[in-house]
């Protein structure tokens, strides 16, 4: 997901819906990105535990206390890229998936509050009962273009979502490269693949 900030968006206007404990700061600072980050997370407790560790390099962060879909409703800037990493915790019953706004809520709200060239990046989890495709469904209705990015060996998929996006081959070798500014070996595992647009997609 740092990488995919990194490669397709040179910001300044970026949104972090889901802040937790900080962890895509990191790499991202690492690749070489400075834009600030407005963030937005349930709770605070993670924040606290990051500055406390992080304060030193990480940059201009902003972090609010409040729900993912209000905070961005009220907003009234145009984000150059919006990251999506809501999540559940896991439970005895259950892996970690994504809570239901991710998909009812969360893939409209993104597409009114990203600017003409901006990218969505959501870290999409599965979700008990749904397919895949059944998970993508939402963001095709939205946009014009959306890829998907997979991992070998890990169960989530990072999907990109935009009226303007550039093409999946290109996209691979932007990733790949903002991984290799960081020696991730990640950057030899990864495929892109674009969906088709969904019936009656904006």
């Amino acid at each position: 997901m740092a990488a995919a900030i990194a490669a397709l968006s040179a910001g300044p206007r970026v949104a972090i819906l889901g802040f937790a404990g900080g962890g895509i700061v990191a790499p991202l600072r690492a690749m070489h990105f400075a834009a600030p980050l407005q963030c937005v997370d349930l709770s605070l407790q993670g924040e606290k535990v990051f500055r406390k560790l992080s304060s030193a390099w990480a940059g201009d962060i902003r972090v609010d206390k409040n729900d993912a879909a209000i905070w961005l409703r009220r907003k009234r800037t145009a984000f150059d890229c919006i990251l999506e990493d809501l999540s559940l915790p896991a439970t005895a019953d259950r892996e970690g998936t994504k809570p239901e706004i991710s998909l009812v809520v969360i893939p409209a709200l993104m597409a009114s509050h990203l600017s003409a060239a901006g990218v969505g990046i959501v870290n999409m989890l599965p979700m008990p009962g749904a397919t895949w495709d059944a998970l993508m469904q939402p963001y095709l209705r939205e946009f014009r273009h959306v890829l998907v990015v997979h991992f070998e060996g890990y169960v989530n998929r990072v999907v990109l979502a935009g009226h303007q996006l550039p093409q999946a081959r290109q996209v691979s070798r932007l990733v790949r490269a903002a991984l290799h500014t960081i020696e991730s070996s990640m950057a030899y595992e990864l495929s892109v693949r674009t969906l088709a647009p969904a019936v009656g997609a904006r």
